[in-house]
């Protein structure tokens, strides 16, 4: 049997609309473009607290005075942001119990996975993998997270699915790697480019598609062999949702 990979946020559970990285990049007085240089620090190294962190970043930013108070207080409210989005762990249960091993992959940092643990105690207990950028030193789309996945839980592409809400950083790596995918559609208005692309037959189309990943229990994984009919929902029925987004 495979195995199903897992983004975090956005996919197994709910929080602030704008990321760590911009609500820390605003702090330090530099543009949202910016934000970019934050994420390099926060996502890709680990911290044991928000004192280390703080640390660093004095050390890349020159920012004066250092907000040192706000940037702690982004750290604590991270610890207790995440909710569980409704049906999360039935999703990761039914494909557990259809024999799948399952694995998280997932661009994050260390108090906004404490809190996921916090938030979905049930759900980690089921995990067999934690891929977090935090730990392994990089960020998605990087092919570094999906390897080492498939690598620790001793399967391979072909028999892997990655589930997640984020074409260009969750399916795009995951299709080239030859694994199966699943966007789950829960943030539309953030997909618009990528679902035109679909629409347009100019990116290739995920396996399946889904509005939450409550819909998973749907479906049986295992009887979607690779080169089977796909599955997916018809893309036409995106026009009512999307045609107003994306400006």
């Amino acid at each position: 049997m495979g195995a199903v990979l897992f983004d975090i946020g956005s996919t197994l559970v709910q929080g602030p609309d704008i990321s760590p990285a911009k609500m820390i990049a605003r702090l330090l007085g530099l543009a949202d473009s910016e934000k970019g240089r934050v994420a390099d620090i926060i996502m890709c190294r680990a911290f044991n607290d928000s004192k280390a962190l703080c640390g660093h970043l004095r050390l890349g930013f020159d920012t004066d005075p250092f907000p040192e108070d706000r940037v702690r207080a982004v750290w604590g409210e991270q610890e207790s942001a995440p909710r569980e989005i409704p049906g999360a762990t039935s999703a990761v249960s039914h494909v557990k119990k259809a024999g799948f091993k399952v694995g998280l992959v997932s661009d994050i940092w260390e108090p906004y996975f404490r809190g996921f643990l916090a938030a979905c105690p049930e759900l980690a207990s089921m995990v067999d993998f934690e891929g977090l950028s935090f730990r392994e030193g990089c960020r998605k789309p990087s092919a570094k997270l999906f390897e080492r996945a498939v690598s620790a839980l001793g399967v391979i592409p072909k028999d892997t699915w990655m589930v997640g809400d984020t074409y260009e950083n969750d399916l795009a790596p995951a299709i080239r790697l030859g694994m199966r995918t699943i966007w789950v559609l829960s943030r539309p208005e953030k997909e618009y480019r990528a679902m035109e692309g679909v629409l347009k037959k100019r990116l290739p189309r995920p396996d399946i598609i889904i509005d939450s990943v409550a819909d998973l229990v749907k479906f049986d994984l295992r009887d979607t062999a690779p080169g089977s009919e796909s599955r997916i929902q018809n893309p036409d029925t995106w026009s009512a949702k999307s045609s107003h987004q994306g400006e």
